[in-house]
């Protein structure tokens, strides 16, 4: 559980999630945490707005925002982020990706390092150790593998895993990090590195690694994706 003085908002962008968004997995994260949790529509086609609805309407600290346009998650995560640290609620905010392939079990582990170093931001990282449960589809391995070895040819990041959908952010380095509308849609979390790399916030940062992670069907990405990704790998050279 939280620290009395923590207060956290999780976000979890929603599009087209109906089939993914799992019930169970929102009722523990909301039973066994004393976070907020906030669940966004990004202009869901499909019945993902009657079914945030519903879970908002019958848990308390659960919450659903609506926007009328699909912009991406990046802009998204922007828009409900800016919004939440606007009202100096929030200790701290998060964001984790709908189809919890990364599980409620390793929430309320970050969380509980949350506790034991408040100052520090941590980054959800998918590798893969003796024992732990860690199942990636060998593409998507593969394109987050070239990625992130470009980016720290170039950025030097020093991050093994920037990809991950799993990050908490203490409210002020939060603020760094979505300073600004992101440029890129699906490297917007290296935007936000290289934003608090340059206020020198870098050294506040963790990466945790998950004992436990799988890569839910019906992800957007694909090795067709990795053609945009490479364009926006470019226009990360000239931030």
């Amino acid at each position: 559980m939280l620290l009395p003085m923590q207060k956290i908002a999780l976000i979890i962008p929603c599009y087209n999630e109906e089939a993914r968004l799992s019930k169970e997995a929102v009722l523990q994260l909301h039973n066994t945490t004393g976070a907020d949790i906030y669940l966004c529509n990004d202009g869901s086609t499909d019945g993902t707005a009657a079914l945030i609805n519903g879970l908002a309407n019958s848990l308390g600290r659960c919450f659903s925002i609506h926007y009328d346009q699909n912009s991406g998650k990046a802009n998204t995560l922007y828009s409900t982020a800016i919004a939440l640290l606007s009202t100096n609620t929030y200790s701290h905010i998060g964001y984790f990706d709908a189809d919890f392939s990364t599980p409620v079990s390793e929430v309320k582990r970050m969380l509980e390092r949350l506790n034991e170093v408040p100052t520090k931001f941590l980054l959800g990282s998918r590798v893969k150790l003796l024992n732990y449960d860690i199942k990636r589809k060998t593409h998507r391995h593969i394109i987050g593998r070239i990625i992130i070895t470009l980016v720290n040819l170039k950025l030097k990041l020093g991050i093994y895993d920037t990809q991950c959908g799993a990050k908490l952010f203490p409210a002020g380095i939060a603020r760094e990090g979505f300073s600004q509308p992101f440029k890129t849609a699906w490297l917007f979390d290296i935007e936000i590195f290289i934003r608090l790399k340059k206020k020198g916030l870098l050294a506040l940062g963790e990466e945790f690694p998950l004992r436990h992670w799988n890569d839910v069907d019906g992800s957007k990405l694909s090795w067709k994706t990795s053609f945009k990704i490479l364009k926006e790998l470019i226009t990360l050279q000239v931030l």
